[in-house]
């Protein structure tokens, strides 16, 4: 069966860039709508509870109809993207 991916390809393998951009965007959303939840808490807690959210697995099912090689691009993006917003955090803990 032939699949339609949202992604363009170049010389058969996903636009990189694009698909980054795509987990930024769906990252960032994802993060809005629990900043109204983490809002509520102090900070060790967010950090305690986002460590909990299995971001990977989010992006996973959202993009299950896509290549192993998409998949694997949006993930790390996220997880990288994660990270950054986890060390954020913590630096914010770590001024207090």
């Amino acid at each position: 069966m032939y699949r339609l991916s949202r992604f363009n390809c170049i010389d058969g393998k996903p636009d990189e860039d694009q698909v980054e951009v795509w987990a930024e965007s769906y990252f960032y959303s994802i993060m809005n709508i629990l900043n109204a939840f983490f809002s509520q808490v102090d900070v060790p807690e967010t950090i305690a509870r986002m460590s909990c959210i299995p971001f990977d697995e989010l992006v996973a099912e959202e993009l299950d109809d896509e290549s192993p090689e998409v998949i694997a691009i949006a993930v790390n993006k996220t997880l990288e993207l994660l990270e950054m917003e986890m060390e954020l955090l913590q630096a914010y803990l770590g001024d207090e």
